[in-house]
C-alpha cells in the first residue's frame, strides 16, 4: 500500500487497515506491523490492531480479556488493566462477571473463558461491535464482516427482503439505519446489545433485563446519574487528551455541566456543516456559552471533498460505509492528526422517550409493524425490518420485560445498536470516542425516572442534573430557534408595541 500525502503530513495506508479492529479466530491475523496477536485458551487467537487496547488476565480457570476502553466512574483513576483486575477478583462465572460490569462506562468487549467455553459480550449499546461467522466448523469473531471477510471466504446474503430493505432510498434517507442482528453476509451475524455470545454453540443469548425495574427517589436519580457522570468526565481526562461536542441541545449540556470540574482539560467544539449559516443554534447558543463560562471552544469546518483513496479504504474496513456530510468531519480529524478522544450525548435518548417525546403511548405490547413504522416510517420497505424485530421481540419471552417500556428499548438495541453504533465504527479510522451515557447502571437509574420528568420538552429530570452539577450552565437556551426567525423577530418588535402583560400572554401563546 502506497502512503498518502495530505495537508503535508503523511497518511500511513498500512495502519488504516482495519484500524482500531480485532479478529478472534483458530488462526492468526497480522497483515503489517501495526498488528499483533496472543494465543488465548480453546486455541483462539486474538488479532488487535495496535490502536485499539487490550489485556487479559486469569484465575481459578478462568480468563477475561479486555478490548477497548472501560472506565469505572467510582474509581476513575484505574486504568484499562486496573478495571480488568477488578472485574476478575469479584466474578470467576459468567453472569456474575456481566453483573460486575454494570457501573462500567466506554466503548468495550470482554472475552470470558473457562472450562464450560467462550463467551463475549459488549459495552451496554454495542458500541464497540462484534460480528460472528461459523462455516460449521469454526466460530470466527470480528469488529466488522469484512475482517472475516478478508480470512475466511464468506457469500451474500441472498434473502430478496433485505436486498429491497438495503436499496429503498427512504431507507438511505434515514442515514441507512440498519435493524436486527443478520447482516449482508450469509450465516454471519451481529451481537446485539444486552446479549452475549456463546462461541461453542454460536448462539447469542438475552441477558438483561433480568427483573423489573425499581423506582427511585427523584432526588437520589439526580445525585447517582450525575456521579457516574462526573466520574466518567475524571476518568477520560485523566486518561487522555480529550474533546467534546457542545451543541445548543440537551444531551452536550449534560456533560458540560458533569465536565464542570475538569473543564479546564476539554477542548468544546462544534462543527460547521456545509451551508451551516452563522445563527444556527447549534453555532451561536455554545459560542455564548463559551464565552460566558469561560471554556476552551473551536468552531470546526470540515472539507468538502474527499478523496477517493480514502472512500476506498473507509469501505474496505466498514460493511455499508456511508458517505454523509458528518463523513467529511472523519476525514478532517484523521488528516490533521487529531490524537484526543472524542466524548459524545449518543444513547442520552434512550432515558428521553425518543420514540414518545410526550408520554402520549402507553403500550403493554406492540406489533412489530408499529414497531418497524417507528424506527423507518411508513415509506421503508417493512418486510425486511417486521421479520427482525418479531424475531428481537421474542428474545423477551425468556427474559421478560416487567415493567419495562419496550419503546426504551427499541431506541436501546435497535437505533443504539445499529445505526448508533455504525458511525463510531466508521470513526475507527480516524479517532476513538465515547459517550459517558453507555453505561447500564446511568441508563437504568434514568429509566427508574417517571418518564414524565423524561418527556419533551422540557426534560425535568435533565434540566435537574445540570442544576445539580453546573447550575450556571441553565442560563443559555436550549435548541433555541434559529436567530433571525420569524416568531424572534416578532418577539423583538412587540415589546415596543404592546404592554408587558399582554407581551407575556403573547410569548406563551407563542411558545405553545
Amino acid at each position: 500500500m502506497k502512503d498518502q500525502i495530505e495537508n503535508g503530513e503523511m497518511v500511513s495506508l498500512e495502519r488504516l487497515l482495519f484500524r482500531r479492529q480485532f479478529l478472534l479466530g483458530p488462526e492468526i491475523y497480522t497483515p503489517n506491523q501495526y498488528w499483533s496477536y496472543i494465543l488465548l485458551p480453546r486455541g483462539l487467537y486474538l488479532s488487535v490492531h495496535n490502536d485499539l487496547p487490550f489485556a487479559t488476565t486469569s484465575q481459578e480457570g478462568a480468563t477475561v480479556t479486555l478490548i477497548g476502553h472501560a472506565i469505572d466512574p467510582y474509581h476513575p483513576l484505574r486504568t484499562n488493566t486496573e478495571v480488568l483486575l477488578s472485574l476478575i477478583e469479584n466474578a470467576l462465572e459468567l453472569h456474575s462477571l456481566i453483573d460486575v460490569t454494570k457501573p462500567l462506562v466506554g466503548r468495550w468487549i470482554l472475552i470470558f473463558q473457562n472450562h464450560q467455553g467462550t463467551y463475549l459480550f459488549t459495552d451496554p449499546c454495542s458500541f464497540r461491535q462484534v460480528f460472528y461467522h461459523s462455516d460449521g466448523k469454526q466460530v470466527w469473531c470480528a469488529s466488522q464482516p469484512e475482517l472475516i471477510r478478508a480470512n475466511r471466504p464468506m457469500s451474500l446474503n441472498t434473502d430478496v427482503t433485505m436486498r429491497r430493505f438495503l436499496i429503498d432510498q427512504s431507507h438511505a434517507k434515514e442515514e441507512s439505519a440498519w435493524v436486527g442482528s443478520s447482516t449482508m453476509y450469509s450465516d454471519c451475524f451481529h451481537l446485539m446489545p444486552n446479549h452475549y455470545l456463546n462461541m461453542e454453540c454460536f448462539e447469542q443469548t438475552r441477558f438483561y433485563p433480568s427483573n423489573s425495574i425499581q423506582d427511585e427517589d427523584f432526588h437520589k436519580i439526580v445525585e447517582l446519574s450525575s456521579a457516574i457522570l462526573q466520574g466518567t468526565m475524571t476518568a477520560l481526562t485523566a486518561r487522555h487528551d480529550v474533546s467534546m461536542a457542545l451543541t445548543a441541545g440537551w444531551d452536550s449540556r449534560v456533560l458540560l455541566a458533569a465536565s464542570k470540574h475538569v473543564s479546564e482539560r476539554i477542548e468544546y467544539f462544534v462543527y460547521r456543516h456545509g451551508n451551516m449559516a452563522e445563527n444556527h443554534p447549534d453555532i451561536w447558543v455554545p459560542g455564548l456559552i463559551a464565552k460566558k463560562l469561560g471554556l476552551k471552544f473551536v468552531v470546526k469546518k470540515s472539507v468538502f471533498e474527499l478523496p477517493g483513496w480514502f472512500v476506498s479504504m473507509l469501505s474496505h474496513n466498514v460493511s455499508c460505509a456511508r458517505i454523509l456530510p458528518k463523513t467529511h468531519t472523519i476525514y478532517q480529524k484523521l488528516i490533521t492528526g487529531e490524537n484526543r478522544i472524542n466524548i459524545n450525548g449518543n444513547g442520552s435518548e434512550i432515558c428521553r422517550n425518543y420514540f414518545d417525546k410526550y408520554c402520549k403511548q402507553d403500550f403493554i405490547d406492540v406489533s412489530s409493524v408499529d414497531l418497524a413504522t417507528k424506527l423507518f416510517g411508513k415509506k421503508v420497505q417493512p418486510e425486511f425490518a417486521i421479520r427482525e424485530l418479531n424475531k428481537w421481540k421474542e428474545t423477551f419471552d425468556y427474559q421478560p420485560v416487567g415493567n419495562w417500556n419496550i419503546l426504551d428499548f427499541l431506541y436501546w438495541e435497535q437505533k443504539m445498536g445499529n445505526w448508533g453504533a455504525q458511525y463510531p465504527a466508521e470513526q475507527d479510522i480516524a479517532i476513538e470516542e465515547i459517550s459517558p451515557f453507555n453505561c447500564r447502571q446511568l441508563l437504568e437509574i434514568l429509566l427508574s425516572s417517571p418518564r414524565n420528568m423524561r418527556s419533551a420538552p422540557d426534560y425535568i429530570i435533565y434540566k435537574e442534573m445540570i442544576r445539580h452539577m453546573w447550575p450556571e450552565a441553565l442560563s443559555f437556551p436550549v435548541n433555541p430557534l434559529p436567530k433571525g426567525h420569524f416568531i424572534d423577530i416578532l418577539k423583538q418588535k412587540m415589546h415596543r408595541y404592546i404592554p408587558s402583560s399582554m407581551e407575556l400572554m403573547l410569548k406563551r401563546f407563542l411558545k405553545s
